[in-house]
């Protein structure tokens, strides 16, 4: 992440998502130094001093698609991006690259809201959804890493290597409840900032 912030070596606008969220903070945490398993509490003035070196060349998108766009016009060559729309991009002919190192992750869930009127079908759907089967196949097509541990054996070796699962060696682990306390305050100031 430090050569996100290296303008001098890697010159051009740089692209980060727009919106408060786990991500952007820590990157610039872990650009400026610190220790992945010291991230949290997020030291929130070292992280906006560090943003701050960068803002003026700072592109920001909004979602998915505009950060795929934000890189294949070349308006901002390098960034924060989920890994699923470069692997698309790529998908199309265009030549992207990807550092896993320091990357990071969070989870998601499938839920059936209690009393749900459906439960039996929204269930046999969870089931169907994260089989070792259809795991592989979303993961072949996304680049996003499967939920079920058996589905790796049903890729083959030449997509399984391309997914952020072989990576975590480096691999951060974004603090979703960290984030679930403390958001509100953090968006405040994230969006005074931005509006400065």
């Amino acid at each position: 992440w430090a050569d996100l912030f290296d303008t001098k070596k890697f010159p051009g606008k740089r692209t980060f998502y727009k919106w408060s969220a786990p991500g952007v903070l820590e990157i610039a945490l872990l650009a400026d130094g610190v220790p992945a398993d010291k991230l949290y509490p997020l030291d929130l003035d070292r992280a906006f001093k560090k943003l701050d070196t960068i803002k003026s060349d700072i592109v920001w998108w909004s979602g998915g698609a505009q950060s795929q766009q934000l890189l294949a016009s070349g308006e901002a060559p390098i960034g924060m991006f989920w890994n699923g729309r470069l692997h698309a991009l790529e998908a199309t002919g265009v030549p992207v690259g990807i550092s896993w190192n320091q990357n990071l992750t969070a989870a998601d869930m499938l839920v059936v809201p209690k009393g749900a009127k459906n439960r039996a079908a929204a269930m046999k759907f969870l089931a169907a959804a994260t089989s070792a089967q259809a795991q592989a196949k979303f993961a072949a097509d996304t680049g996003y890493a499967p939920i079920n541990v058996k589905s790796a054996a049903l890729m083959s070796p030449a997509v399984a290597k391309t997914l952020p699962d072989q990576y975590k060696t480096s691999q951060i682990n974004l603090d979703m409840k960290y984030w679930a306390e403390h958001r509100d305050d953090i968006a405040k100031r994230w969006y005074a900032w931005q509006s400065k």
